[in-house]
This record gives structure tokens, sequence and C-alpha cells, in this order.
């Protein structure tokens, strides 16, 4: 805001309460971003309230504070925090303040490296007597390269340049694994690609993907385990842990199941999906319509997670232990894992 705008306010008895800075440049990714909420052309302001509406996919909020332009002792309401809302309210009994100041700061963590706006609702001034006093608020800005004409910075964590943060970011992390080499996938810098780097591209991820089908459970927990062994504290590296325990829970079923196989009826091959709660030694059984075995598919120790796709369920190429094709009909398979025995129907149509 202009000096002559302020000017013009304070002619009119209307404070000014403003985001300062109003326009900001976001701070990397896990960074913490702090502005102030300022008055300018206050008259006798004895109390205040506001609420600050941010962007979640951009943003998250850490704390907000009382600052120092009402009188001492100031009764300060705790902050309330709703969804993509914070409201922060204080009042002085023992007089009113004139002039400009700053009435708070806040503080919140960037999730996302992104422009996003910050606005000023139900802002509320109040002189000694409780009285509602007259005010203009101005909002605020997050930029990514401070609004001028330099190109703005590339997105933290997308490491193979294609504008987004996802899966495949931390596919190629976890490929590169122990390299010494200073490159995106260094998310860090640090001149090796190692768990930190995963995590942070971890934490960059805008909410849970929507597909984890190339992930397995127990390579996530792998992952888990190695980032919990840096011991690592900063909001940003934590924030990654969080994400891939999301993965950890979502790749680990509740129970272990066999699932229908896919094409059925089939002509040459099928897939044979299931998953498993935990850990076990694995083999798939098909017998006959009359209780003949006709195959067994040893699948191994496998790990608790899910196996559904192609490349993960049972498959079964349509011939016997001698590797001689079966005739039409109807077949059984049977998968065991542990303790676990369960039995569905499959038809071969040549």
């Amino acid at each position: 805001m202009t000096l002559f705008a302020i000017l013009a306010y304070a002619q009119e008895n209307i404070a000014v309460v403003s985001i300062a800075p109003a326009e900001v440049v976001s701070p990397a990714l896990g960074e913490p971003l702090g502005l102030r909420i300022t008055i300018e052309a206050g008259e006798n302001v004895a109390g205040y309230q506001f609420t600050l509406t941010f962007d979640t996919t951009a943003l998250r909020y850490v704390s907000g504070t009382n600052a120092d332009y009402l009188p001492p002792g100031a009764f300060v309401v705790p902050p309330q925090v709703m969804g993509n809302q914070v409201t922060l309210a204080a009042t002085s009994l023992s007089g009113g303040s004139v002039g400009a100041g700053t009435l708070a700061t806040v503080t919140f963590e960037v999730v996302a490296v992104k422009a996003s706006s910050l606005r000023l609702t139900k802002v509320r001034l109040t002189d000694i007597d409780a009285n509602f006093l007259a005010v203009h608020a101005e909002n605020g800005e997050v930029v990514v390269n401070g609004g001028g004409d330099e190109p703005a910075p590339s997105l933290a964590g997308d490491v193979n340049g294609d504008g987004v943060v996802n899966i495949q970011d931390l596919l190629q992390v976890a490929a590169r694994l122990s390299q010494t080499d200073r490159n995106a996938v260094d998310v860090n810098g640090d001149g090796v690609v190692n768990i930190v780097d995963l995590v942070l591209v971890a934490s960059a991820l805008p909410g849970h993907p929507d597909s984890l089908e190339q992930l397995t459970a127990a390579v996530v927990q792998q992952w888990l385990t190695l980032a919990r062994q840096v011991g690592r504290n900063d909001a940003g590296y934590q924030r990654g842990i969080r994400v891939l325990e999301q993965f950890l829970v979502a790749l680990t079923p509740k129970g272990t199941a066999l699932l229908p196989n896919y094409p059925n009826p089939f002509i040459v091959e099928t897939w044979m999906p299931y998953q498993l709660a935990e850990s076990a030694e694995t083999l798939v059984n098909i017998y006959s319509a009359a209780g003949t075995l006709v195959r067994t598919l040893a699948l191994g120790y496998q790990s608790a997670g899910l196996y559904e796709l192609p490349h993960r369920a049972a498959y079964w190429d349509g011939k016997n232990a001698f590797g001689e094709p079966v005739a039409n009909g109807i077949y059984f398979y049977t998968l065991r894992a542990g303790s676990f025995t369960a039995t569905r129907k499959m038809v071969i149509r040549k």
C-alpha cells in the first residue's frame, strides 16, 4: 500500500491491517515461512481478531504469536486452526495503541514450492470499551520467483524434470542410491544419492498418489528403516517419513485373500492375484474338475503386500507339470500361504 493511501485512510479514521511482506518468495520445501500481520493508522486499538486463510497444498500452519503492538500484559487467545484457516486474537486491559506496528506473527512450513494466496478475513479491531473500529484489510501472495522476470526455480523433488513430483521421481532416486554424483537426483546437493534424498522427494509429493502399483510394502519398509536410522528431525524430513508410513499402510492389506483370476474364461494364459497380510511361504495348486493335481506354482517366501498386477500375480500358462497344454474345461486354483488356504474356479476355452 502506498503512503498516499495510508494517509487517506488515516484521514478517515480507518486503520489498515495487512500481511507483510505483501509478496513473499517461497522458501525451499520443508523450510519455515514467517509473516507479520501489521497495522497502519491505528487509533486507540485495544484488541484485534483476524482469520488468515492459506493454501494447504502449499503451506502448513506451524504457529501464531501476538506481537508488541498492544500494550504489555494483553490477554492472548490461543490460535484456533480449522482446515485452511487460522484465527488469532488478543485484547489489552490497560489501554489502547496508536499508529503503526505489528499485531502478530505467523509461521508456516512450506509443503510445496508454488504460488499461493494469503487472505485476511473477519478482521476486527476494538477500543478499550470494546467498540469496533473501522478497518481495511489487505491480503498477500506467496510467489516462487519474487514476481520478477527471472524464471522460477525447478520444482523441489522433481528429479526427472517433468514438472510434477510423483512416484516416478521416487523410483529414480531409489534406482541410483549410493551414487556419488551431483545431479538432480541428489536432491539435497551433498554429492551422494542416499535415503535422505529419497525421503525429501517423498515429502514433496502432493498428497497421497493415486497409484502405488510400482511400489511394494517390503521396499517401503526398507526405506523407512533406513530413513529412521538417519535421525533427522527437521520438518521436511519428518513429513517425508510420514508419507512413506502412509504408503506402507496402503500397501499392506488387512487380511490375506485370493482374488478372481483374469482373464476368466481364458484361452492360453491367466493371472491369479492375491493379497498377503503377513509374509509367508506361498504356492498355488491347480486342480482339474475331478480333483487331480495338474500343476503347482511354487512362489517361494513372499513378503506381506499386494500381488494383483500381472508382474506380481501368480501366472499360469495353461500347461500341466509336463509342459503339455491342458484340455478345455473347469479348473480350480488354491492359494496356500502359511496357514491360509483359499480356492477359486476358472475356465479354459480354446
